[in-house]
């Protein structure tokens, strides 16, 4: 969500949210009444539909926020140095993605993701969060296409890769009641990583700590 946006606004949106999870652990999702929407949420019928055109409407659009604020968060703004050694321009800023962060964000909402990618898959959350993975990837490599390690693999298939790996590796630690810490599962990730690193910039490049 825009960070511009009014507090009182983002509170509202945030509390409806929550209420769609919450109630998302006991119903399928087209059992959900705006009703109970809003009661669970504690807001009038009046102030949702203030926000939203209709549930579907309001179901895309929080779905789209829980997304788009991981990205928000694992994003980060790095030095080129970081990503590789003995860059071109040592000044250059690179935008990669943040596994601590990522990781740290599904944490804290673990209770969210959890619901959303295991019990209540048919939303297809997994799908938004493929597209923005490979989104910011196919931008990555943008980035760095002249520089890119030829792997003799097209890159399409290189993206897909990774982002089923990482997504899949997510879902299974949300499955097995997250034994890890972001912080230790994020070593681990690095380790494998760095088992296919090549002499050129490749995507492992694209994941950091």
């Amino acid at each position: 969500m825009s960070h511009e946006i009014d507090p009182r606004v983002d509170k509202t949106r945030r509390r409806l949210r929550q209420a769609l999870i919450t109630l998302l652990q006991t119903q399928k999702v087209e059992n959900i009444s705006v009703r109970q929407l809003t009661t669970t949420a504690a807001v009038t019928r009046g102030t949702f539909y203030l926000h939203y055109k209709d549930k579907p409407d309001f179901i895309d659009q929080a779905l789209n926020d829980l997304v788009t604020e991981l990205f928000a968060e694992a994003i980060v703004t790095v030095s080129i140095e970081e990503v590789i050694t003995n860059p071109a321009d040592p000044l250059r800023r690179v935008q990669v993605f943040s596994l601590t962060k990522a990781l740290s964000y599904i944490d804290q909402h673990a209770e969210a993701f959890r619901t959303l990618l295991l019990d209540q898959s048919q939303l297809a959350v997994s799908r938004r969060l493929q597209q923005q993975l490979t989104q910011w990837m196919q931008r990555f490599y943008c980035d760095f296409e002249d520089q890119f390690a030829d792997l003799e693999v097209p890159v399409s298939i290189q993206i897909a890769y990774y982002v089923s790996s990482t997504l899949g590796l997510v879902t299974d630690w949300l499955a097995n009641d997250m034994m890890y810490t972001p912080r230790y599962l994020t070593k681990c990730l690095k380790k494998m990583h760095h088992l296919m690193t090549v002499g050129n910039i490749s995507f492992t490049d694209f994941f950091v700590q």
